[in-house]
């Protein structure tokens, strides 16, 4: 997963059915109040709150009574200031093919690497259709000085637009406004930094890890030891996600986290150091939260030591994470999604419209979480051919909308025509 420093602490949400046929599958309602239920209530021996979450609408300056309801939604409890975009009015010559330039931070991850793929294979038909002429990417393996560095030289290079996945929120302010005031669009995938000359195409990962944290509580009665196994140490949506977790059980007295491990979104990272985690806690586990794509190295870890499987988060799954839990844990797991080709088609399509002249309304474009849960739901998004060895990121499940070509229309100003992306995946 891309996935991704929060900025401001909040807690959030409401529960609202995307679609009747995804039994489990809530996504967040904009006037809930606190103490809105994730649903369901928990013990109540584990406090009156424990597994719900609360409803906050965020700061900045945007007035985002202009966005239809169902898509202002996603912004409830969003742990950034959302604020008007710099990129309103800008106007660019966009009447000729495109050159883009792609700054990745880190790719030894099944969704970075889908993130990619999907950039290229957009690239590749958007070339035949005249649109873009040029792809350049870069990956900095977590060297923030280097992928500074390849961010300068794509601005040199007059790139026309910037997507990024930065690994800090605030590192590359400095080379934002480089690319603003050479007149190059930047867009950030999943990885929300401060510059508010940036755009950043994003999920709400706080009330993401909330939602997730929230039904795992309820999962456990409001009891137990829990372990959270999170991302990259330092990535913005790692952190936040964090972040979302621990203010869901911390209104569950009964509840204690006994640690806090870096999984780096790899299946063998998150095996590995659950494995040295639980060699040194003998003590029963009642619960695993991940950051996403972890699920199957989470499983193999408790396998290896004699544990039987206990309820799980996770945040993002891949496909093999879903085909596991289907067969161990239908029922007695929480998820997420942030799915990296329809992310990636966003951020694109972003780019394209700021070059248009279309306007954003606002500097971040956030889609809304989803909480998804029972076997029901897991029936709907599992697809024929997907075994638990499928490595690939899981799209999002039937019924819900994850920043499509005409839900991105809401977010600007003068929408207009986009080009056609290939079907997805």
């Amino acid at each position: 997963m891309a996935r991704w420093s929060a900025f401001l602490r909040r807690t959030h949400l409401a529960a609202l059915a995307v679609a009747a046929a995804l039994t489990g599958v809530t996504a967040c309602a904009a006037k809930a109040g606190p103490g809105a239920e994730a649903g369901g209530a928990a013990d109540a021996g584990s406090g009156s709150d424990c597994g719900t979450v609360t409803y906050r609408a965020p700061g900045g300056n945007a007035d985002l009574s202009q966005l239809p309801k169902d898509i202002r939604e996603g912004y409830n409890g969003y742990f950034a200031p959302v604020d008007t975009s710099v990129y309103k009015g800008f106007k660019a010559d966009a009447s000729g093919p495109l050159k883009i330039g792609y700054s990745d931070s880190f790719s030894a991850n099944g969704w970075r690497g889908d993130a990619l793929a999907r950039l290229k294979q957009d690239a590749t038909a958007l070339r035949k259709s005249g649109v873009v002429s040029s792809l350049q990417t870069a990956n900095s393996n977590l060297d923030n000085s280097l992928q500074i560095q390849q961010i300068t030289s794509m601005i040199n290079q007059r790139v026309d637009a910037i997507i990024a996945i930065p690994n800090s929120p605030t590192a590359f302010n400095n080379v934002i406004k480089q690319a603003y005031d050479a007149g190059i669009p930047f867009i950030t995938l999943n990885s929300h930094v401060t510059s508010p000359y940036a755009i950043n195409v994003d999920t709400n990962y706080h009330l993401t890890g909330e939602l997730v944290g929230a039904g795992l509580a309820k999962k456990v009665k409001g009891k137990g030891d829990v372990l959270i196994v999170d991302g990259i140490a330092g990535s913005p949506a790692s952190t936040t996600l964090h972040e979302g977790y621990q203010a869901a059980f911390d209104k569950c007295p009964g509840i204690k986290v006994t640690g806090s491990l870096e999984g780096q979104w790899s299946e063998a990272t998150a095996k590995s150091v659950v494995l040295q985690h639980l060699s040194t806690h003998p003590g029963q586990l009642a619960a695993v939260v991940n950051s996403g794509g972890m699920t199957n190295g989470i499983l193999q870890a408790l396998e290896q030591t004699g544990r039987k499987p206990v309820p799980i988060g996770d945040a993002n799954p891949d496909q093999g994470s879903l085909v596991s839990l289907r067969k161990l844990l239908s029922d007695q797991y929480v998820a997420g999604v942030t799915p990296a080709a329809q992310g990636m088609d966003a951020a694109l399509l972003t780019a394209i419209a700021v070059l248009r002249g279309q306007g954003p309304k606002v500097d971040a474009i956030v889609a809304t979480p989803s909480q998804i849960t029972g076997r029901a739901a897991l029936d709907s998004w599992i697809r024929d051919g997907w075994t638990a060895s499928s490595a690939a990121q899981a799209p999002a499940p039937p019924g819900v909308d994850w920043l499509s070509p005409q839900q991105l229309r809401s977010y600007f100003e003068r929408p207009g025509q986009l080009p056609e992306l290939p079907p997805l995946p």
